[in-house]
Parts: C-alpha cells; structure tokens; sequence
C-alpha cells in the first residue's frame, strides 16, 4: 500500500504543478471587442483575404461594444488584445483566423476563413475587419481568433453579423 499512495502522491503533485520543465505558454487575451474606427496609416499584401489587402492602422482604436454588428460598406469591427504573459519574450508571433459565412470574389474565389500573421505584445494592439466590397456584405457568425503558430485557440470572439439598410454615405 505504501508504494500506491507514494504513486498517488506522484500524480496529485504532477497535477498540480504540470511536467518538470514545461514552460508557461504565453496567454494571449481579448480586453474589449465591437464597432471600431482607427487611423489607416497604410495596407499591405494579404493574400489570404477576399480583398487581397489588409489595412494598417495606428492606436488608439476607438471601440463600441457590441457582437451584433450591420454589414455596411466603411463599417469596422474587431478586437482589442494584448498578450497577459510573454515570459522572456517580448512579442508572441500569432495568426489572426476570420471564420465567415461563404464570401465569393469577383475572380471566382469561395472563401469562409481570412487570415494572417500578426504579433501579440503587452501593449494593447487590434485585429478586425472593415466592409469594403458588396461582396464582402454576408450576414451569419464571424469569430476573430487569435492563434499560435501551430494553429492553436489562444482567444476568439464571435460576430452576429446582419445585412439591412445602411445609413448613406
């Protein structure tokens, strides 16, 4: 019996502190989420995006709260994160995934998933998306996550996205 409750020890230890050696992954972590408008300070090559492009912005972002969001062209919406621990390291390399209703392109493309590459710091930074084409105008679930490179669920918040009347512009 000694040798089981030394196993069993062995295990509530193992339990509670993890593996010996195993490093704490860095947490990534959505702070506030909705309507945003941010400075465009430029666009670069993205390719895995309806549009081929994704806009550069600069902080701060300003941010209604809100997961019900109208699908209107200059309409924006995303989310604040920031990475709650980076260990000795100061930027986590991430991706940002878009999981959205069927999108077809002009060129023929059927895409339900937008990506690509971004960082995490403890600064705050923004991932979101902005209606530009009538294309893009598709009511139904948008989640923007945040993953690891080896394509792992780090944070993730869900769009009610509807289509309707649009102010003019």
């Amino acid at each position: 019996m000694k040798a089981f409750r030394c196993a069993c020890l062995a295990v509530v230890i193992l339990l509670m502190t993890g593996p010996a050696g195993a490093a704490e992954e860095p947490a990534v972590e959505i702070v506030d989420w909705g309507l945003t408008a941010a400075k465009e300070v430029g666009s670069e090559v993205s390719p895995d995006t309806p549009t081929g492009v994704n806009r550069l912005v600069e902080g701060p972002v300003d941010v209604i709260r809100s997961t019900n969001i109208r699908a209107c062209i200059g309409t924006s919406f995303g989310i604040i994160y920031r990475a709650a621990y980076t260990g000795e390291a100061s930027v986590v390399p991430i991706k940002v995934v878009v999981d959205h209703p069927l999108i077809r392109t002009p060129d023929g493309r059927a895409m339900q998933r937008s990506s690509w590459p971004d960082s995490a710091i403890s600064a705050r930074r923004y991932a979101g998306w902005v209606f530009e084409e009538n294309f893009e105008l598709v009511p139904g679930h948008w989640t923007i996550s945040l993953r690891d490179l080896a394509g792992n669920n780090l944070a993730s918040k869900t769009f009610s996205v509807s289509t309707g009347s649009c102010p003019i512009s």
